[in-house]
Parts: C-alpha cells; sequence; structure tokens
C-alpha cells in the first residue's frame, strides 16, 4: 500500500472513530438532558404508537441536529489534530484529481 493510501485509511479511521464516539456521547447526554428536564424516560422508540407525534418529533428533532453538531465538531477537531501532528491537512476523500476531471469532461 502506497504512503498516500495508507494516510487516506488512517485518516478515515480518525474522522469516523471521532464522529461516532462523539455521536455516541451525545445521545447519552440527550437521554439524561430529556430525563431532567421533562421528568419522564425519552421516546427511544418514536416509532411506536405509544408515543405522541409531539414527542416523536421533539426528540428526533433534538438528536438529529445534536447528534450532528457534535458529530461535525468532533471530526473538525480531529482534522485540527491531524494538522497540528503532521503539518498538512488531512487528505480528502473522494476527490478527482484535476488531470482526472479534465478527461472525464472531454469524453
Amino acid at each position: 500500500m502506497n504512503k498516500r493510501r495508507k494516510q487516506r485509511a488512517t485518516w478515515m479511521l480518525v474522522g469516523a472513530g471521532s464522529a461516532m464516539a462523539a455521536g455516541a456521547a451525545m445521545s447519552g447526554l440527550i437521554e439524561g438532558g430529556w430525563r431532567a428536564f421533562r421528568d419522564e424516560e425519552p421516546p427511544i422508540d418514536p416509532d411506536a404508537s405509544t408515543t405522541s407525534w409531539g414527542k416523536a418529533v421533539a426528540w428526533t428533532a433534538i438528536t438529529g441536529v445534536l447528534v450532528s453538531v457534535a458529530q461535525l465538531a468532533a471530526r473538525r477537531g480531529a482534522a485540527a489534530a491531524w494538522l497540528r501532528t503532521t503539518g498538512r491537512k488531512p487528505p480528502r476523500q473522494g476527490t478527482v484529481s484535476r488531470g482526472r476531471r479534465l478527461l472525464a469532461s472531454k469524453a
């Protein structure tokens, strides 16, 4: 495996791992926050027929926004740490080099 592929693979593990850890931690915090503010168990299964539409929508919106923001912050923090450690920005994923893009556009 060449150096560039190793760096991409390592970055994928670092970026995805930090995002997953942040998402899991935030989920736990959201559940605790729901219990503290609502004095009831959170609607973990918003699809359940026993969960009201209002609670299901609130739970889904709160969870979606806060977990996404936590994951974004974790990936950005991981990218900053990568830059400090390696002196370079993290490898980009799914990009096409300029030469390949020019060839593809002419085809």
